[in-house]
């Protein structure tokens, strides 16, 4: 499954120039934890979250004796920083600019583990630099709660398509979980279906215990 088949569309914006106050109202009234920040052209060029705002909040106070350890440079930059942030009016002084997004195409598991790697929540995805959805942790939760019988049919597809005679395999799912019985003709092909199977969207796991890769006595071997 990808971007594109679970993406929230339309997607909520706002620019640069919009009032820091405006966007927390926007954020507050339909449910979300950050907002796509798009140029007049509709280019992305940064994003606000609830972190940006709480910085906002939370700024350092001026210098302290804390400068001493960390050097009254570095202290000065970091605090030139976080104070521009807090005495933003606009959502271009308090934005992230460093934005990370995905392109339609971008596979389920690709979204999870840039989410979890950046520690975000959302992402936005684009086509080109335009925003033309919204993924979020939630978006892909629900993917993984995705029905039995439904996996059931998608896995038994694959299985289908990749089995050969005199190949058998019986497929069935329980919580996610897809059970394998059956026999493939090489430990190989055993292993390229398992490998196919894992990646289905909404399998937790594969139970491949009796799924053998010994050749069925009835095959005959070299003309025999």
């Amino acid at each position: 499954m990808q971007a594109k088949e679970i993406m929230s569309t339309p997607v909520l914006t706002v620019t640069p120039e919009t009032p820091v106050r405006d966007a927390v109202q926007l954020m507050l009234g339909n449910h979300v934890s950050g907002l796509p920040v798009v140029d007049a052209q509709g280019r992305l060029v940064g994003v606000i979250t609830e972190s940006d705002l709480l910085i906002k909040e939370l700024a350092p106070k001026p210098p302290t004796p804390v400068a001493e350890w960390i050097g009254p440079w570095l202290w000065l930059e970091r605090w030139a920083g976080s104070h521009r942030k807090a005495e933003g009016r606009t959502v271009g002084e308090v934005m992230t600019h460093n934005v990370v997004t995905a392109d339609e195409e971008t596979s389920v598991h690709v979204l999870a583990s840039r989410m979890l790697r950046h520690q975000i929540n959302r992402l936005p995805i684009t086509r080109g630099r335009e925003v033309v959805g919204i993924v979020t942790r939630a978006d892909i939760l629900k993917v993984f709660l995705r029905a039995d019988e439904d996996l059931a049919r998608a896995c038994r597809r694959i299985v289908d398509d990749y089995i050969r005679p005199p190949e058998e395999v019986r497929v069935s799912v329980s919580r996610g979980v897809l059970t394998l019985r059956g026999h493939l003709l090489s430990p190989a092909r055993r292993g390229a279906l398992l490998r196919d199977l894992e990646g289905v969207d909404g399998v937790v796991s594969v139970d491949a215990v009796d799924l053998d890769y010994a050749i069925p006595e009835r095959v005959s071997l070299g003309g025999e």
